[in-house]
């Protein structure tokens, strides 16, 4: 491998794992509203706050996954850098780091995938409620 792209490569990516972060981070705050709104509504469901309590759980998960993989990123980048000036023989390091954190980012992709999932089953449940009767939609 060209040592420039031992710290180019984890160097491009990057920038697009922090949009992941940002829209992850933004998904996370719009769970966390909506489950104390759902705390403060006596006529929310328990299936709602099931899944919201599932979708936070998730969101902790991509989260750490995320930062795990851009903490590896950044750790590939210096030990590459590093490795194409003085330390060839570390070389093999940073692929390493920059494979473990991509590893990490498809981890992540896939904890998004199931936290999208259960958003659509809370769309779907919040679609049911006002057509159900019985106690859990308040009605007699």
């Amino acid at each position: 491998m060209e040592s420039n792209a031992l710290w180019l490569i984890p160097l491009i990516l990057l920038p697009g794992v922090g949009l992941l972060v940002m829209s992850t981070s933004s998904r996370c705050a719009q769970v966390q509203a909506e489950s104390a709104g759902i705390a403060r509504d006596p006529a929310g469901s328990r299936i709602e706050s099931e899944l919201l309590r599932r979708r936070s759980g998730l969101c902790r998960d991509i989260l750490i996954s995320l930062y795990v993989g851009v903490g590896l990123l950044a750790c590939a980048v210096l030990v590459g850098g590093l490795a194409s000036q003085w330390l060839q023989p570390y070389a093999w390091l940073a692929v390493v780091l920059t494979g473990a954190a991509v590893a990490s980012l498809v981890y992540a992709v896939f904890l998004l995938i199931r936290e999208s999932l259960l958003a659509m089953d809370l769309v779907e449940e919040r679609h049911r409620r006002p057509e159900a009767s019985g106690p859990e939609s308040g009605e007699p």
